[in-house]
């Protein structure tokens, strides 16, 4: 299951697609050349951190805090966000993981193939 999501970052608004929903990852991330545009990138007060992806693959990431982002009815502000590599091959901008997900009370429908939030 794939979604859009919008993201808002210092006055800059982009509507990011192919994000799998995931919930076997604990965070979300989105990839670093989908946001780049955006002037999203790595600073020197940036904090880079490592997860171990699918099949052991190891991964960098760095966070920053975004004005906030929207998934069809749901809107959060404020939010710290994840950026770094997830699919080499382009196909995939970002997983959407549980730290989202759990906090937002989100229901996946499987037999629709439809993500809800409650209102």
């Amino acid at each position: 299951m794939f979604c859009s999501i919008e993201l808002s970052y210092r006055g800059n608004t982009k509507v990011i697609e192919n994000v799998a929903i995931d919930t076997g990852a604990a965070e979300s991330i989105i990839s670093l050349e989908s946001v780049e545009d955006m002037g999203v990138f790595v600073e020197p007060d940036d904090v880079i951190n490592s997860f171990v992806g699918v099949g052991g693959s190891l991964h960098h990431f760095f966070s920053k805090e975004i004005a906030g982002i929207s998934i069809g009815t749901l809107t959060v502000n404020d939010i710290k966000m994840d950026f770094g590599i997830i699919d080499p091959r382009g196909e995939i901008n970002g997983l959407l993981g549980l730290d989202i997900l759990v906090n937002a009370g989100a229901i996946i429908n499987l037999k629709d193939l439809l993500l809800e939030f409650p209102a």
